[in-house]
């Protein structure tokens, strides 16, 4: 399979879908992550652009671990918006891969870029497969479904689908080491540390599925049915 986890920031997938994408990997899938904005908020001083550069850089590094392939669409920080131009960079970037399903955020997560992300991603899903759209990708044949992601700390709708991570635990909190600056940066304005925070999320998901460590999915029910969503997960 193909499998395109879109995330508004650079280091979203690695906190939400990191282990899940290394199973899919593991099993020998091909995975690409697509980040939208490009994180020049996440520091407390500092020149933007350079700030971008050091989280694209770190993003890349982070999808390296996994071989995934890493799209960049580069909207501004915290302005994230479902306008024209950025959906057609998403629609080229979907096209582009051609996935066989679709991971993003919880459309009620905290973050405005989050809940635009999620909104954008599903209306792009349903245009990837418009022919009379033209862009230098080829037309999907369907509209490949989606998952939401777990909304941060787990608040608002509950998990429908577990997927163990135990066996790739490590490799989630290998890529998000990559993100040195944003970690860093968390650490002094909300002493909370990646590492930390994301085990305790995911032992929290494993609790409730009887394994060690767990990432959560829900269906996104929209028409059409193209697949039986959650059997896409990796076992």
């Amino acid at each position: 399979m193909r499998v395109m986890a879109i995330g508004a920031h650079p280091d979203d997938i690695e906190i939400l879908a990191a282990g899940t994408l290394a199973c899919y990997r593991l099993d020998g899938h091909a995975v690409a992550i697509c980040v939208m904005t490009n994180g020049e908020l996440g520091a407390e001083s500092g020149d933007r652009a350079a700030v971008a550069e050091l989280r694209r850089q770190e993003a890349q590094r982070s999808a390296e671990i996994i071989g995934a392939t890493l799209y960049w669409l580069g909207e501004p920080d915290g302005f994230l918006f479902d306008t024209t131009p950025t959906r057609m960079a998403l629609l080229a970037a979907v096209r582009d891969f051609a996935p066989d399903i679709l991971l993003t955020h919880d459309p009620a997560d905290y973050h405005p870029d989050h809940r635009t992300a999620s909104l954008i991603a599903l209306n792009v899903r349903q245009l990837a497969s418009a022919e009379l759209i033209e862009t230098a990708e080829p037309v999907l044949n369907s509209a490949p479904p989606v998952l939401y992601m777990d909304p941060l700390a787990l608040t608002g709708t509950a998990a429908e689908t577990w997927v163990d991570i135990s066996a790739t635990i490590e490799t989630k909190r290998e890529m998000l080491r990559c993100h040195q600056s944003q970690n860093a940066w968390m650490r002094r304005m909300h002493e909370l540390d990646y590492v930390d925070y994301v085990d305790k999320q995911a032992a929290l998901r494993g609790l409730q599925c009887g394994v060690a460590f767990a990432e959560g999915f829900r269906d996104a029910r929209v028409f059409p049915v193209t697949a039986n969503t959650t059997a896409l997960l990796p076992n």
